[in-house]
């Protein structure tokens, strides 16, 4: 049996069909999406349509999903630069679409046979936020922009991660040999114990400079099991010239246009940007959750002088 494991698709449905065009070609059986599938790109509808039809395949509830009616019962319309693009994709998604996604769980365990069951979360619950620990997205551009180390050098990182005290107790708590996660868009896997720990990256928005379209392919024999990470180059600047298309993008600019720059490089700008608003907010006594569009605007120049000479 081999599986195709994608995640954080984040509305690139160009990536998604790619990726699932690849993992058939590679023969998979089964399909595990591990959540985050809307917002940040204007296809998200096409994206949830896409995964409605896809047979054998087990769909499960990311964070962006988990916020989805919050966001749409919520008033947007004086955070012009935060939340333009999350209210646009929420109007463009179809009824059918916004009930699919309500209706999928946070989690499955799916039996392969006796010995082997796969469990399959968003986010683990670890001790502490993913995001901040050293495996945050982030913290992962920062280590990159100083001490650029190789796929191969994260892994035995990774590994040791997943093999402290903390994270060992965590994961020994799950009743299955595969334990399967996304949401920091790095693509690893590691061993713990006797259970094999598997991040299949993001298809939609890599962060780990390295801007294909990432998915893992679990291929499950009566002797072994084995772990391949794919990546699958397709056309960003196609699917960028589409989006800049779209009235997402009108209603967001600043955000998308650093969102297509992470596309373009593979890294985690969103999140460097956002890290700069917050210093602003907190400078100015305002809210960082919701922080005013001039704080945006400021924090989208500083951002541009910063990575100038990275990307020159």
């Amino acid at each position: 049996m081999r599986i195709a494991i994608i995640s954080d698709i984040h509305g690139n449905y160009p990536a998604l069909v790619a990726v699932v065009e690849d993992a058939l070609m590679n023969n998979v059986d089964k399909f595990i999406f591990t959540g985050d599938y809307i917002f940040d790109l204007p296809f998200s509808n096409d994206v949830v349509h896409f995964l409605m039809e896809l047979k054998n395949a087990y769909i499960i509830k990311g964070n962006k999903e988990a916020y989805l009616t919050k966001l749409a019962n919520g008033n947007q319309d004086s955070f012009y630069n935060q939340m333009g693009n999350k209210q646009q994709v929420i109007k463009n998604l179809s009824l059918n679409a916004y009930n699919f996604l309500n209706a999928i769980n946070e989690e499955i365990f799916l039996e392969i046979n006796h010995d082997i069951i796969i469990y399959a979360t968003h986010i683990p619950k670890f001790p502490k936020p993913l995001y901040k620990t050293e495996f945050g997205s982030l913290n992962f551009y920062n280590k990159m922009i100083t001490e650029s180390f190789s796929h191969e050098q994260y892994l035995t990182e990774f590994n040791k991660f997943i093999n402290n005290d903390e994270n060992k107790s965590l994961f020994n708590q799950i009743n299955a040999n595969i334990i399967i996660f996304g949401h920091n868009h790095l693509q690893s896997y590691a061993h713990c114990g006797n259970k094999l720990i598997i991040n299949p990256g993001s298809c939609g928005l890599p962060f780990d400079f390295n801007p294909a379209a990432a998915y893992t392919i679990l291929e499950i024999t009566t002797n072994e099991i084995n772990v391949y990470e794919k990546r699958f180059f397709y056309d960003i600047n196609k699917m960028i010239d589409e989006a800049k298309k779209s009235i997402s993008y009108e209603s967001a600019k600043t955000w998308n246009d650093i969102l297509f720059l992470s596309l373009k490089t593979g890294r985690d700008y969103l999140g460097v940007f956002l890290e700069i608003v917050e210093q602003i907010s907190l400078s100015n006594n305002e809210k960082v959750s919701l922080s005013n569009n001039l704080i945006w605007e400021e924090a989208s120049k500083i951002l541009t002088n910063k990575i100038k000479p990275i990307i020159r």
